[in-house]
């Protein structure tokens, strides 16, 4: 007989430490995700946000172009290029290495694409998708502070707006010119042989911009794989 209540005495103390033990959530009662940190503008954020960058480069861009079509059209005859046989013009300011060399171009940067019309409106599709691609890719990742991305990002940013707007607004009969202005020439393997293709401030900005972006991914990428090892 005492055996008999023994057992139903042992039952309830495990039916008890069962109750007691935590059971598994539910898919309704779920911990739910953590959101990313709200980022919050302030002056300090706005700083290291480097969208004032942009603004920068796409300011100087703009004014420096202006300047020298402006400088050429008050000065039609300053042709101190003699590599140039077609009278473009060129201003010398470091002779036979820099020239500030008036150029219009309807391609894309360095002049690629130029001799093919249709591939301006490419071009121009091409320039505001990559400007609104950059912003929606910078604001979506504001709140990770990655500050140097955040830099390039600015950078890549300022050159694409500045020349999607030549090609977008600057044609004949609006502005009396056709294109991007390109003006920066430099004669980097010699005066004898052809020089350099002539650029601006944006496409400056987006070469350096891209470059600094491929060191930052392989360097961190090296960092990434010598710590899993």
């Amino acid at each position: 007989m005492e055996e008999e209540k023994q057992i139903p005495e042992a039952e309830k103390e495990v039916k008890e430490v069962q109750d007691e033990s935590p059971k598994p959530l539910s898919v309704s009662q779920e911990i739910p995700k953590k959101d990313h940190p709200k980022f919050v503008w302030t002056w300090k954020s706005f700083f290291f946000s480097f969208i004032w960058l942009a603004a920068v480069v796409l300011i100087i861009d703009f004014a420096t172009k202006w300047g020298v079509v402006n400088f050429f059209r008050a000065n039609p005859d300053i042709h101190q290029n003699p590599n140039l046989g077609n009278g473009s013009p060129s201003l010398e300011v470091i002779p036979h290495f820099f020239y500030i060399t008036l150029s219009y171009n309807t391609g894309s940067s360095f002049g690629m694409g130029s001799n093919m019309a249709w591939m301006r409106y490419v071009f121009i599709v091409i320039s505001w998708l990559a400007s609104g691609f950059i912003v929606w890719y910078w604001l979506k990742n504001l709140h990770k502070k990655d500050r140097w991305i955040d830099c390039v990002l600015a950078l890549v940013l300022g050159g694409a707006l500045g020349n999607a707007i030549d090609r977008t607004f600057y044609w004949e009969g609006t502005v009396g010119f056709s294109g991007v202005v390109d003006f920066l020439q430099f004669y980097i393997f010699g005066f004898q042989n052809n020089s350099f293709a002539i650029f601006n401030v944006a496409d400056s900005a987006l070469v350096v911009g891209v470059i600094l972006l491929v060191v930052i991914v392989l360097v961190r990428s090296i960092k990434e794989a010598r710590a899993k090892n």
